[in-house]
């Protein structure tokens, strides 16, 4: 009875170290989990380095930003009911696109308001937005302002000289599209904390450049980004709260002041 006994602790024993020499199987994959994909396996690859005769391509070639269809659809109502009112047109980005924003009421009521003027800033436009604008959008078509303003280059990604081709294209086409009327070219306002932020870097290279196509008789130069820093060239969140949008009453104030004499002397 002994021996037998013994035998099956032994045979116990050996049973369990068998177990656990076993290498423990793998738990069936669940059927949520994703796929591996040779695609994801791999590493993405560097974007395309492009030349600057590309680049340049890119930012003079109109396209259509598809988020503003309803927006321009809305501007080319606007411009055909008072198309023989509209004496100010204004091309840019979101910077001037935000004339029109709640947090801008105060002073776009004393700057814009008596005025009859068409915004026609869209937020996240590049230079070729605004190309396709006034070549496509049939909306510049419908009116023969005296004035327009132009602050466009922020939001473009490439070359400085790319973007500045791209400006350089917009001013041409306004110009020859309106030979009467006068063009503000704005310096592209200052953008980060301080000079030392790259897109500021870029867009004073960018300003180098463009003030080249300004005689200062057809297309006035309009240069303020002093205005917006402090004497050390620090951009403070008072003037524009995101470092790049001069939201509020102090920003649009500094913008502000700058259009009233020539808003004065054409928007009537």
């Amino acid at each position: 009875m002994k021996t037998t006994f013994t035998v099956l602790l032994l045979a116990a024993a050996m049973i369990f170290q068998l177990a656990a020499a076993e290498p423990a199987k793998k738990a069936p994959a669940s059927k949520d989990a994703a796929p591996k994909t040779k695609a994801a396996a791999k590493k993405k690859k560097p974007a395309k380095k492009l030349t600057l005769a590309e680049e340049i391509k890119i930012a003079t070639t109109p396209v259509q930003f598809k988020r503003h269809i309803k927006r321009h659809e809305a501007k080319k109502a606007y411009a055909l009911k008072d198309k023989d009112k509209i004496k100010i047109l204004m091309l840019g980005d979101s910077i001037t696109h935000q004339w029109e924003y709640p947090k801008a009421a105060e002073v776009y009521k004393k700057y814009m308001a008596p005025y009859n003027v068409l915004n026609l800033g869209c937020n996240g436009d590049r230079t070729y937005h605004t190309l396709w604008l006034i070549e496509k959008s049939g909306i510049l078509d419908l009116i023969k302002p005296q004035l327009v303003t132009i602050m466009i280059g922020t939001n473009n990604r490439g070359n400085y000289k790319a973007t500045a081709a791209g400006i350089k294209a917009i001013v041409e086409k306004v110009s020859k599209r309106y030979p009467d009327a006068k063009i503000l070219l704005y310096a592209i306002f200052p953008r980060g904390a301080d000079n030392k932020n790259a897109r500021r870097i870029e867009n004073e290279k960018v300003n180098r450049e463009i003030v080249k196509f300004c005689d200062n008789k057809k297309i006035i130069w309009v240069d303020i980004r002093k205005n917006f820093l402090t004497p050390e060239g620090i951009l403070e969140r008072s003037v524009m709260p995101d470092l790049l949008h001069p939201r509020g009453t102090k920003g649009y104030t500094i913008w502000g002041e700058s259009l009233r004499p020539y808003f004065e002397k054409y928007g009537k």
